[in-house]
């Protein structure tokens, strides 16, 4: 186990950047995510830490060892950077049966055999998956291969333990369970985890902290609640999670969003530091939207000639998801996207009153 430094790591392709001068550190016992669209640069900065890769610039220190350093031309092997990788595709030997697979890496160390089946047998059971031993990986599901691949990176008893796209190739159901067993075996065995993926809810259930990643660099780095609940731009608010980005603009001491003359206003209480005239994003998650029906009786004018706060919107199409209902909703040219009590009786071209529980501004 051991801290991870990673110190303006850069690695171009064909003259263009896949990463760009990255910096970030992992805490001993850390579980960190690397979120991202398809192309953003995670998994070659995962290479490029596991040794596979050789970054153009940078250092990485593990442990407080040097293990690449672009400066001093410090570049030791993958085979002896002491890391686990989990790749996509399990790797499995498909000759060997699993307590082999699993066994393979303390073989290659000359441990003794029954030093090897004692600990084959321990991290099998950590992972339920005991009575498989014998088996081979052609015999197991999907979700068990990759519990067994799990298995042979953690056998040798990694410092860091890399996971690229882990679980992308697993049913959704299949892909909820395989989490929890990470994460249990991630607090049985205290391991420091880096992992790769541009799965929004696994990162926010697993990581201790996520780094969204955008062309090459890190655009935000925080915990899951800090990354979801108050992104520092808008990638990060459009990327994780569904979030409403609105134009809004101070005046006097609130913040009023106004959007053509059927909208309708609200006040928002004004956050320290903006000042009046001042333009920002507003961000706002579907389940924070409090939708009511508008009054029958009163036009989206009335209602603004009564001074009764909220946007008013039409509702554009209704998503029943047994849990709740997803509501589309249009104001002016703008849409909104809010979760509803699945009981709500609104119907499409219906018009609502809209109100946040909760926002978050980005300035512009």
């Amino acid at each position: 186990m051991a801290n991870i430094e990673i110190d303006g790591i850069t690695k171009t392709f064909e003259s263009k950047p896949a990463v760009s001068d990255v910096s970030f550190e992992i805490e001993d016992g850390e579980f960190v995510s690397l979120l991202g669209p398809s192309g953003c640069g995670k998994t070659t900065l995962l290479r490029c830490i596991i040794g596979l890769l050789r970054p153009d610039e940078g250092r990485i220190a593990i442990g407080g060892q040097v293990m690449f350093d672009a400066k001093s031309g410090v570049d030791i092997p993958t085979e002896k950077r002491g890391l686990g990788m989990v790749f996509q595709s399990y790797a499995l030997w498909p000759h060997l049966r699993v307590a082999d697979n699993v066994g393979y890496p303390l073989k290659l160390r000359g441990l003794p055999r029954s030093a090897i089946d004692e600990k084959v047998r321990e991290l099998l059971e950590l992972v339920d998956l005991g009575d498989v031993a014998e088996r081979f990986p052609r015999e197991l599901s999907g979700g068990q291969q990759q519990r067994v691949a799990l298995c042979r990176a953690l056998a040798s008893q990694p410092k860091l333990l890399l996971m690229d796209e882990p679980l992308s190739n697993l049913d959704a159901k299949l892909r909820e369970r395989v989490r929890f067993e990470i994460k249990n075996v991630q607090r049985s065995t205290g391991v420091t985890i880096l992992y790769v993926t541009h799965d929004q809810a696994e990162a926010l259930s697993m990581s201790d902290r996520i780094g969204v990643m955008k062309e090459g660099k890190i655009a935000q780095i925080g915990s899951p609640t800090a990354v979801y609940a108050r992104p520092s731009n808008g990638f990060v608010a459009d990327f994780v999670g569904d979030g409403n980005v609105l134009p809004v603009t101070v005046s006097g001491h609130n913040m009023w969003l106004k959007g053509g003359e059927n909208l309708g206003s609200l006040r928002l209480e004004l956050p320290e530091g903006m000042r009046d005239g001042q333009e920002a994003f507003l961000v706002v998650r579907p389940e924070d939207c409090v939708v009511a029906p508008a009054p029958s009786s009163g036009s989206p004018a009335s209602a603004r000639d009564k001074d009764e706060e909220g946007i008013i919107a039409t509702v554009q199409q209704l998503l029943y998801r047994g849990r709740d209902k997803e509501a589309l909703l249009t104001c002016g040219a703008r849409r909104l996207r809010a979760i509803l009590n699945p009981d709500m009786p609104l119907r499409p071209d219906s018009s609502v009153i809209v109100k946040f529980k909760r926002f978050h501004f980005i300035g512009k």
